[in-house]
């Protein structure tokens, strides 16, 4: 890694990110592999895949805390939060755009007929992401009955996310100190608190609680009910979504609609793929949901509906990212410090072979819930969407059609399908 790089021209660098970073996580990994490792030579290619390694295994988007972890490597900490902040705020400001114009037309022909028709990309893209996925990880017998578990588990039993997860590290730390029960575990813990690495990521814990409880704190004070929720769900939410945003999302699902009625089936299905049309991680629909719980609540007693979205938008996003830069600054040093421990490796992989499971179990319920529609109280199957959703699919696995001509051609062939049918 070179050292004499411009905190000017980084900054630069990840404002672009920010703004072109269309695709989802691997699309946005494999841009800074080009950009940050091939092309500027900024990090070296280990310390990339160093980096890549701890944040798939952090809760919270992986992409996102990349950049973040990279921003540190370069500058320390101002680095750090100037590129995982740049990498999303060009996110938040588009997507609470998109979402004032889906309130206002989103009945209109026309953005339905979009909406419908990027439905069908959606769906397509979490099946074909879901199998990547498992084509990398399920390698092994039991990390196939940890993702079918998984994947029954939250669908029929209705086991909650962070008790999936919890269960799933928990076989993987039996499973590692069965098979590696005759060999002996270093203990470094003396040598690793005289670090300075390791005193800086104790420090920084103690920020990041400190921050969270002043905001929470002041917004205890004002006393409006969903402002508590919402910090304290997406707070929550961020701790205990392993697998980046498409982990995240089943959990979102299932507690904004059953759990707390914020938004319709619907109205997130229409919010994920405003997400995916939009650049940043896919994890900012957390900024859609805000801005619609918000528009729909009066927020303080302001009487105004954009006022009130924008505050929960904010609120929303605020929750869901703190953590993500927490984990980075925190373990970043210790990983930095402990980078040949192996000792965790089976119970992560348990972990993200379950995240598999919550992934293909994610595009089930978006299916399920978009493909049968009543019909004078008999449940059909919409045959257009189904078709756009296997041309979609085709188009990922086969064609290998990038994401954002796949919407874009998706949400023009949905309008005119409204139009004309």
């Amino acid at each position: 890694m070179k050292k004499e790089i411009s905190l000017k021209k980084a900054t630069l660098y990840w404002l672009k990110l920010g703004f072109i970073s269309f695709g989802g996580p691997a699309s946005q990994i494999s841009m800074m592999y080009e950009e940050v490792v091939d092309k500027r030579k900024w990090i070296d290619e280990k310390n990339f895949f160093h980096a890549l390694n701890f944040t798939m295994i952090l809760p919270g988007p992986e992409a996102q805390q990349l950049a973040t972890y990279l921003g540190w490597l370069m500058h320390g900490r101002i680095g750090g939060l100037i590129a995982g902040t740049l990498f999303i705020l060009p996110s938040f400001f588009i997507l609470s755009l998109l979402t004032f114009f889906y309130i206002q037309y989103s009945d209109n022909v026309w953005g339905e007929g979009i909406l419908y028709g990027i439905k069908a990309a959606v769906i397509a893209i979490i099946f074909s992401a879901s199998i990547k996925i498992a084509k990398k990880v399920l390698k092994k017998y039991y990390y196939w009955l940890t993702a079918i578990f998984s994947f029954l588990a939250i669908n029929i039993l209705n086991i909650s996310l962070p008790i999936i997860i919890i269960i799933a590290g928990t076989i993987g730390l039996i499973f590692h100190a069965v098979v590696n029960k005759n060999n002996k575990i270093k203990n470094n813990s003396n040598n690793f608190f005289k670090n300075k690495l390791a005193k800086q990521a104790v420090v920084t814990l103690f920020k990041s609680v400190s921050l969270w409880l002043l905001v929470f704190l002041i917004i205890l004070l004002t006393n409006e009910n969903i402002l508590i929720d919402l910090s304290l769900f997406f707070s929550q939410a961020a701790l205990v979504t392993f697998g980046g945003a498409y982990a995240l999302l089943p959990y979102v699902f299932q507690n904004i609609i059953e759990s707390h009625g914020w938004l319709t089936s619907q109205q997130m299905i229409d919010g994920l793929a405003l997400g995916e049309s939009t650049p940043g991680p896919l994890i900012m629909i957390v900024t859609y949901v805000g801005f619609i719980v918000g528009w729909y609540n009066d927020i303080l007693n302001l009487g105004s509906p954009i006022s009130s979205a924008l505050i929960c938008a904010c609120i929303a996003t605020f929750f869901t990212f703190l953590p993500s830069f927490a984990f980075i600054f925190i373990g970043a040093p210790i990983i930095e410090i402990s980078k040949k421990n192996k000792g965790l490796e089976i119970p992560l992989n348990f972990i993200t072979s379950a995240v598999v499971g919550l992934i293909a179990n994610l595009g089930y319920m978006l299916a399920y819930n978009s493909l049968w529609i009543d019909n004078d109280g008999v449940k059909l199957i919409d045959i257009n969407l189904l078709l756009l959703i296997i041309f979609s699919f085709l188009a990922i696995t086969k064609a290998k059609v990038g994401i954002l001509p796949l919407l874009i051609t998706l949400g023009l062939t949905g309008m005119m399908m409204k139009i004309y049918f």
